[in-house]
């Protein structure tokens, strides 16, 4: 139609928005720079402290031993067993680190967008690649944590066995889902600054409510709720944790099976496919606030 232009080919129109082939295309062009990014956000983190990136060990780790001595030793008489049978310490364990480890993901999340805005005015490049960044982070963070976890199950009486083999499947899930969360959060916080003061309250809720410190069927067995059990799927944080343990645990149950790693994939999907379309509905407006 006469006075009708077409942009050339890889452009795209002022205020539009990028067909999701072509975005992930060119966030997968930068995929270095994401790795590079990560990196340095990485090594900088802990700089100012005299343990350095020691402390993305440490804080877990002191949580498990002051939950254990809480919960493991001082209220076991009064509360029964509150999980994993003999190996509270490897039941606690997986459940702090994996919930710690999705935290970590979606609130640095939070942080992707309005922590880097001087990046955004300066360069051009697919807004994803730095929720994408932060996400790597931390996979790079948890990797030490994962030693831990493996040495736990070792000293605790779980030993190394086969089933340990599914652990990968069910952190690249766990890290799908929690991407997916730090994308929402990147978008939501750009918008208002205060979401990331709220976090750690969200994230203090989800601690009791998700089975970190109890097997939640230790609690709803022979009770009324027994029956709703399913309803446990509905919380994304519990599917991942004890699936984990699943993984992890030979001596653990779960009561759920198959029904955790169906639950688990279409979490991962769900947070990732929403996040990704929520956080591309805001791309033309990072940085211009």
């Amino acid at each position: 139609m006469p006075g009708l232009i077409t942009p050339p080919a890889g452009l795209i129109p002022l205020g539009g928005r990028p067909r999701l082939r072509d975005y992930l295309r060119m966030a997968w062009n930068r995929r270095e720079f994401a790795f590079n990014l990560a990196h340095g956000q990485f090594r900088a983190q802990h700089m100012d402290t005299v343990l350095g990136n020691v402390w993305q060990l440490i804080n877990p780790v002191l949580l498990i031993a002051i939950y254990y001595l809480i919960f493991g030793v001082l209220l076991s008489g009064a509360r029964g067993d509150l999980g994993g049978g003999d190996n509270y310490v490897g039941f606690l364990g997986i459940g702090v680190f994996i919930y710690s480890y999705q935290q970590r993901v979606i609130s640095a999340g939070a942080s992707a967008i309005v922590g880097n805005l001087g990046l955004i005015r300066s360069l051009q490049f697919p807004r994803a690649v730095l929720p994408t960044a932060t996400v790597i982070k931390e996979v790079l963070g948890f990797a030490s944590s994962l030693v831990v976890m493996v040495a736990l199950m070792a000293v605790s009486g779980e030993g190394i066995h086969l089933d340990m083999l599914w652990f990968p499947v069910a952190f690249f899930l766990i890290t799908a889902f929690a991407m997916g969360g730090a994308l929402v959060t990147a978008r939501m916080t750009e918008a208002v600054r205060d979401v990331r003061n709220v976090l750690p309250f969200v994230f203090r809720l989800g601690f009791y409510l998700s089975g970190v410190l109890y097997d939640p069927h230790r609690f709803i067995d022979g009770t009324r709720f027994e029956t709703y059990d399913w309803a446990l799927l509905f919380n994304p944080f519990y599917v991942y944790i004890s699936l984990a343990r699943e993984s992890m645990m030979s001596t653990f149950e779960p009561r759920q099976l198959p029904w955790i790693w169906a639950a688990a994939v279409v979490w991962a999907v769900v947070a990732l496919v929403f996040g990704l379309w929520y956080f591309l509905g805001a791309e033309k407006r990072y940085g211009r606030g």
